[in-house]
């Protein structure tokens, strides 16, 4: 049934919004306070425990290996051996670290076998999908697979490398020319022009031209989910025993999802809290003036500064198990909702021609105006390719950053932030092998790694199933309210009508089709055009935030 209200939901009053990358910006066109949800930079010490805490836990039977006394000593001695030297771990952090395994074991009790990731927020699973349901999954996949040559969608600039077989960019929603169903006060179903909303800060955060089409996905409290709409590019009749295959698999996310979400909604606590009193301490030893009596002063502090000793933040106190959560209800539920999911299916193919994928940007999923939350991704099937990893990295309010005026060292070796470098830190990366199925947040910028050809005489190739996970709080149009726009189904479905009812009016072929060429329908001609404008503008728009959020200089100065 078509909606009408569009923007944040009824039931999201009284709720802590989520965080999204585009509210982390103060630039000359969005004066605000700074959102609440922002949160603090982290320690490089807090971020390279939890690095070593995911590269223990990525290795077979660790939850056993770890209460070896020997190979605990070894793993110790390993940690301490590669952070040497100034802002390195210390002893008692990689203690801390091995001790807070025993809290990461409850994970293993998890019937989806999910488990966190390499950071905080950030989850992943090798068993969340059973293996008949992936079954399944590739099996359809391959319908739309096997076409002829020149049915295949290329994505474009990808040389021929990626397959886009399910992409939101073909037939977007358009503003202003695409038509919305909506019904009026008096319950009448009509059809208005859709129109873009307005930037919550900078203009270049929302795109005034298009924006990507969810499917509403209604989930029970079961946890069983129901689409109530098409998913756009994926035909509702030829694909019909697709559909609940694609359900299933988000019902399967949907846990997963729900940690993310509890995550943002309630953050977990930080291993390291830096204070402004910790900042003042950093240094035990102070330069003493006198004694650089008839020297050049600057160069003597200089020299100083470089050579004392930091005692860097390090948590408070050893690592103590916290008591077991009294129900495994999350904090934020999906269950219950109707949320808007945007689908995407794509192949990346090698070839002993082309037997490197170079790898991606460092980005978010779409803009404001598509309000994606949080990602979801499984790799489903992969042959013949190298280790591939995905990174991730994220910014934080610099107003929250505690550190001694002009103390370059300090903050470089406490938050690896330099004077005038970009607010952003480097949160380590998982690897994206056949199989695993991960979500995190839209939060942090992702960027994939290169990967080659295994046996560079034989081709090989990925393929990926992403579920973008809009904010449950929010409401955006959705294929709801958007009739399908690609002129070839409507083609099909009106040829079949002709055949089927004789009443319909017996017109020549070519008058049907100049019909259909006055209707806000479109050929895939014209959706491919559309969508290299479609990506044009986002290409400029992602460059944009990237530079502004991302990047934006941080400014030792101002504090």
């Amino acid at each position: 049934m078509p909606h009408q209200a569009y923007g944040t939901r009824p039931e999201a009053e009284g709720q802590r919004p989520f965080a999204t990358p585009f509210d982390q910006i103060d630039t000359e066109e969005f004066s605000g306070e700074v959102p609440d949800h922002l949160e603090a930079p982290y320690s490089l010490q807090d971020i390279d425990m939890q690095k070593l805490s995911y590269a223990i836990r990525s290795k077979p039977d660790w939850h056993l290996k770890r209460k070896d006394l020997e190979i605990r000593a070894k793993w110790k001695a390993e940690a301490l051996a590669q952070n040497q030297g100034d802002g390195g771990l210390t002893e008692a952090m990689v203690d801390y670290t091995l001790d807070e395994l025993e809290l990461h074991e409850r994970d293993l009790n998890d019937p989806n076998g999910i488990r966190k990731s390499c950071f905080d927020k950030i989850f992943e699973s090798d068993s969340l999908i059973p293996s008949e349901l992936r079954d399944a999954l590739l099996q359809h996949v391959a319908k739309l697979e096997n076409v002829p040559e020149e049915a295949l969608d290329w994505h474009p600039g990808s040389n021929k490398q990626v397959l886009d077989l399910v992409h939101p960019s073909l037939f977007p929603l358009r503003y202003g020319i695409s038509p919305i169903r909506t019904r009026n006060e008096a319950g009448e179903l009509t059809e208005e022009l859709s129109a873009a909303p307005e930037a919550r800060n900078a203009k270049h955060s929302t795109s005034k031209h298009f924006q990507w089409l969810p499917t509403d996905f209604t989930i029970a409290e079961d946890g069983s989910v129901k689409l109530e709409s098409y998913i756009n590019n994926l035909h509702p009749e030829r694909e019909a025993a697709f559909y609940p295959i694609l359900a299933r698999l988000f019902e399967r996310f949907v846990p997963m999802y729900e940690r993310v979400l509890s995550d943002l909604q309630s953050p977990p606590p930080r291993r390291i809290n830096v204070t402004s009193e910790d900042a003042y301490g950093w240094y035990g030893e102070e330069f003493d003036d006198e004694a650089y009596e008839g020297s050049d002063i600057d160069t003597a502090w200089e020299e100083f500064n470089e050579k004392r000793q930091i005692t860097l933040p390090a948590p408070k106190e050893p690592f103590s198990l916290p008591p077991a959560p009294e129900t495994d209800a999350p904090a934020f539920k999906l269950r219950g909702r109707t949320v808007q999911v945007i689908v995407k299916l794509a192949n990346i193919l090698l070839s002993p021609e082309q037997p490197t994928y170079e790898g991606g940007v460092w980005h978010v999923e779409g803009m404001q105006n598509e309000e994606i939350v949080a990602s979801g991704i499984y790799y489903y099937d992969e042959e013949n390719i190298s280790e591939s990893r995905l990174a991730f990295r994220g910014t934080f309010d610099e107003e929250l950053l505690s550190y001694d005026q002009n103390d370059n060292r300090g903050v470089g070796l406490v938050y690896g932030i330099e004077n005038e470098g970009p607010c952003v830190q480097n949160f380590g990366s998982l690897e994206t092998k056949g199989g695993r199925a991960i979500s995190f947040p839209n939060l942090y910028q992702h960027q994939v790694s290169n990967f080659s050809l295994l046996d560079p005489t034989k081709p090989g190739h990925r393929k990926i199933l992403v579920f973008f996970l809009v904010d449950p709080l929010k409401r955006i149009p959705s294929t709801t309210d958007v009739p399908p726009q690609q002129q070839e189904w409507a083609a099909e479905e009106l040829w079949k009508d002709r055949q089927e009812d004789s009443t319909l009016p017996s017109l020549p072929n070519e008058l049907w089709a100049k019909v259909l060429e006055e209707s806000p329908l479109l050929s895939l001609k014209e959706a491919k055009v559309i969508r290299e404008e479609l990506m044009k503008e986002r290409k400029f728009l992602v460059s944009e935030n990237t530079t502004a959020i991302f990047e934006r200089p941080f400014s030792l100065c101002e504090h």
